[in-house]
């Protein structure tokens, strides 16, 4: 099971971060491109494990799939880079 608590407060650690970096002229091209890049992959991928799970297990269960998709996505990016500054 997921802690939406915790999503939510990764999301806003990430989101802070890369502002900064940009603020502060040290958001590189590549930054940027791996973040376009990350964004697309984790909604097709949030789309297809959501549309499986609601075929085999219902709506409840899609939801949690999505929802787990984005936060192992936004946990890497917080991890990465948290490190990286």
């Amino acid at each position: 099971m997921f802690n939406l608590w915790q999503l939510g407060f990764d999301v806003q650690q990430v989101m802070t971060t890369r502002i900064l970096l940009l603020l502060t002229g040290e958001l590189t091209s590549r930054e940027v491109q791996r973040m376009l890049t990350e964004k697309r992959a984790a909604y097709s991928d949030a789309c297809i494990a959501g549309g499986c799970a609601f075929w085999t297990e219902g709506p409840v269960d899609a939801m949690s799939e999505m929802i787990e998709v984005y936060r192992r996505a936004v946990s890497a990016n917080c991890s990465r880079l948290s490190t990286q500054s």
